[in-house]
């Protein structure tokens, strides 16, 4: 059971024990083609990751829609994402509308917004990070498919930039540990709210 207030010393640990078993692994890890991929061509450091969730696509995709910091918050480590404020427990019809070009705001605390390339409802959701110059530094893509009558296997697929090859390649391992983090803790949050709990 997840904790209410998740303590920063827990994050840590978690973040770095996920982060040496997808070291170990490789963090090539591509898995098949997902919507998104080509924005990144050449990734020093791709991460898939999937859950099943207890309700169709068309219940789950509604939780996605509403992501960012700001509106529905991003279901992970609220702390840092949304500077405290709970990510929602319910879903706002007022946030309903997501399509490309959309900002979602990564953080309260500034930086850099996630935007939204693709919105095909229920099944593809896909955002990028750009540096200054408008390369794409990193692309985030959720794709949602049934499984079974009543569940929704949601994959999400982080694609870290390269380019500079050698800081794409130090900033990889922070990228990482961070990233195993926040997407574990967003997963259960989600079941969690998907199913009511």
């Amino acid at each position: 059971m997840l904790p209410a207030v998740i303590r920063p010393t827990t994050v840590l640990i978690a973040a770095a024990a996920g982060a040496v078993t997808a070291l170990a692994r490789g963090v090539r890890q591509p898995g098949p083609p997902l919507p998104g991929d080509r924005l990144v061509r050449a990734p020093v450091l791709t991460r898939t990751m999937r859950a099943s969730m207890p309700a169709p696509p068309e219940r789950v995709w509604p939780w996605l829609a509403q992501l960012g910091a700001g509106r529905g918050g991003w279901y992970a480590v609220d702390l840092i994402d949304n500077g405290g404020v709970p990510s929602a427990r319910s879903i706002d019809d007022s946030l309903q509308r997501i399509a490309p070009g959309d900002q979602l705001e990564a953080s309260t605390f500034g930086g850099p917004p996630f935007v939204v390339t693709q919105a095909d409802a229920p099944t593809d959701l896909v955002m990028v990070l750009r540096a200054r110059g408008g390369r794409v530094r990193t692309s985030y893509a959720y794709h949602l498919q049934p499984d079974g009558p009543h569940a929704t296997l949601l994959t999400a697929r982080l694609r870290l930039n390269g380019r500079p090859r050698l800081l794409a390649l130090a900033v990889a391992p922070m990228v990482l540990a961070g990233h195993e983090v926040a997407q574990r803790v967003q997963f259960l949050r989600l079941r969690r709210r998907i199913s009511g709990r």
